[in-house]
């Protein structure tokens, strides 16, 4: 299994989460099978997200109850499908210490465990480096090397900002994450993507890149109204992982599809899942 690569101290366990697990376990229970399918592997039924040999238990526990202060403190008010959400959010430094350990998780994955290298050599040797000031902004909390932003994917959000009008199930419930680099270091971001909204942290930013009202460090308060602006490579990426939703429905057998049809008959009829298909533009 390997050391830990936080500490490097102790040994890693192997079922380290990517995205936290109650991302998943929040999608199971608002979804009308119970199951989740990974786009990688659409015919098959799984229980949880993408795991691998990342931390020791103490290291694993220790961002756990980080993470459990962001779900308390902001997804299950962005993730709600009784109360809508609200137009100011409180950002406190748990949320910010969280979506960096996500951004360390992500970005640690991708170096320790690849799984299709489209780096440079030269890109993927300056992992360590950043891996290192992500940490080091992590345990001194102090969050000013690199940018967040969060886009919560409200209908007057994605509208204001004009981003690609896709189905709703990407908006309200997709999960996924990558490691984007532009060539020559225009810019390095991390695409992270959970329920109801969108969060890129910026490793090596572009000056050219403009935003407004979504970055959350040196702000303690995050207002709906004020979010008017995002580079276009937003709607890029947006539409990169649409498509490969997309080709990844296409591939579901008819099986498979039986099985998905079946398992849905039981289901409430006013679960999430089904209130974010009824959803139109």
């Amino acid at each position: 299994m390997g050391a830990c690569k936080y500490c490097g101290e102790r040994k890693a366990i192997k079922n380290s989460h990517i995205i936290p697990s109650f991302v998943y376990k929040w999608l199971k229970e608002t979804s009308p099978t119970g199951f989740i399918r990974a786009t990688d592997q659409p015919n098959r039924r799984k229980q949880d997200g993408l795991k691998s040999a990342l931390l020791c238990e103490e290291c694993e526990k220790s961002f756990s109850e980080v993470e459990s202060l962001f779900k308390k403190d902001l997804f299950i008010k962005l993730a709600n499908y009784r109360t809508p959400c609200p137009n100011e959010r409180q950002i406190t430094d748990s949320i910010i210490r969280c979506l960096y350990i996500i951004a360390w998780r992500v970005l640690a994955d991708t170096y320790y465990f690849p799984r299709s290298h489209q780096y440079t050599d030269d890109e993927f040797a300056r992992f360590p480096e950043f891996l290192n000031k992500i940490k080091k902004s992590i345990e001194l909390l102090e969050f000013k090397d690199f940018q967040t932003h969060l886009i919560p994917c409200t209908r007057e959000v994605l509208e204001r900002l004009n981003l690609p009008k896709v189905e709703w199930f990407f908006y309200d419930r997709a999960i996924g994450a990558e490691v984007r680099i532009w060539d020559d270091w225009e810019r390095f971001i991390i695409f992270i993507k959970i329920p109801s909204a969108i969060i890129i942290f910026e490793i090596v930013q572009n000056e050219k890149d403009i935003w407004s009202g979504t970055q959350i460090e040196n702000s303690n308060k995050l207002f709906l109204e004020d979010i008017t602006m995002v580079p276009s490579y937003v709607s890029t990426q947006i539409e990169y992982f649409y498509d490969h939703f997309l080709k990844s429905k296409q591939q579901i057998t008819d099986n498979q599809m039986k099985k998905i049809l079946e398992g849905i008959q039981n289901a409430a009829p006013n679960c999430g899942s089904f209130q974010t298909m009824r959803k139109e533009w």
